[in-house]
């Protein structure tokens, strides 16, 4: 889970959700997208954010479109593989 100094930043998350409508399939991207948007209004929420992690992860061969145009999402990818398990 998220630790209290580790919430997302929110301007970034919204400029990966704005990259992300611009280039890529909004529609196919969906499920991600509306997670993204959660996070944006509860940036603490470590339930959610797992939940992002899990969708990406399950997004086929999109995953490297998506990473490549939200790159702050890879970011909190690698940052939470660091985080010690509740």
């Amino acid at each position: 889970m998220l630790e209290s100094n580790s919430a997302i930043n929110v301007p970034r998350m919204e400029e990966a959700i704005a990259m992300l409508r611009q280039y890529l399939d909004a529609q196919a991207l969906a499920p991600v997208l509306d997670i993204m948007h959660e996070l944006t209004k509860n940036p603490e929420d470590g339930a959610l954010l797992n939940r992002l992690f899990v969708t990406v992860e399950g997004m086929g061969i999109m995953q490297g479109a998506m990473l490549t145009y939200a790159p702050y999402i890879a970011i909190l990818m690698s940052e939470h593989q660091f985080q010690e398990p509740d």
